[in-house]
């Protein structure tokens, strides 16, 4: 069996790799995928994590759960250990469901303007071909990226950013594209100092929501824990 191209599909690929639910001649298939590709290969780390982490929760379930039957004769205590195990669960649940979503849900930065004025001005024709270039680079580097492409889209990206005219909204835009494909390439750390650059800033043009900001920060603490 050949690794699914479709997302949701690959991630039921991995849920059974993990779960001991496939052949030996289908494992092999996933590993050789996850040697071929580090960005797969992080991916089924990550997955594996959660699974961990849910583990552990459950383990820590059955162990409140046995200090509620020892301490049953006493009403209030097993009263008040109830609510706390009602709590923690809540808490251990909520957990779970956040760390799955900051690690597995899409990363979405705004689509930046649609003209071809990427530079600050179209002064001759030598200026307007290099807008058109940039302007190329840019989108194949977005194409790229939705395709899973990660390293030619964080090619795309460095060539937008050796331009020195272009706007400042482009070249932002362009660095916040080149942090989520670093961070899908396995490249964190190279992540991470994109991702510095907009930690204080406050006059920024390209505007990325906070829940965002907050999971390409998430994913690249992970990937270096990780690492």
């Amino acid at each position: 069996m050949e690794r699914p191209t479709d997302k949701e599909a690959e991630h039921d690929w991995v849920e059974r790799y993990l779960n001991g639910q496939m052949t030996a001649d289908e494992r092999a298939v996933v590993e050789a995928e996850r040697q071929a590709d580090p960005a797969f290969d992080t991916d089924v780390n990550l997955l594996k994590r959660t699974h961990d982490l849910m583990k552990e929760a459950f383990l820590e379930q059955q162990a409140i759960d046995t200090i509620r039957q020892l301490q049953v004769r006493d009403r209030r205590r097993t009263q008040q250990l109830r609510v706390i195990t009602r709590s923690l669960g809540s808490v251990v649940a909520l957990a779970a469901m956040l760390v799955l979503y900051m690690s597995f849900s899409p990363i979405t930065v705004p689509d930046s303007e649609n003209d071809l004025s990427v530079t600050r001005s179209l002064a001759d024709d030598t200026t307007a071909t290099v807008q058109k270039r940039v302007f190329g680079q840019f989108f194949d580097g977005q194409a790229h990226l939705t395709e899973g492409q990660y390293a030619l889209a964080v090619k795309n990206f460095e060539q937008v950013l050796t331009a020195t005219d272009i706007r400042p909204y482009f070249r932002e835009a362009a660095q916040w594209h080149l942090a989520v494909a670093y961070l899908k390439s396995g490249q964190p750390d190279k992540a991470e100092r994109l991702y510095n650059q907009f930690t204080s800033c406050v006059d920024c043009e390209y505007s990325v929501n906070a829940i965002d900001r907050w999971k390409v920060w998430w994913r690249i603490k992970l990937a270096q824990w990780l690492d």
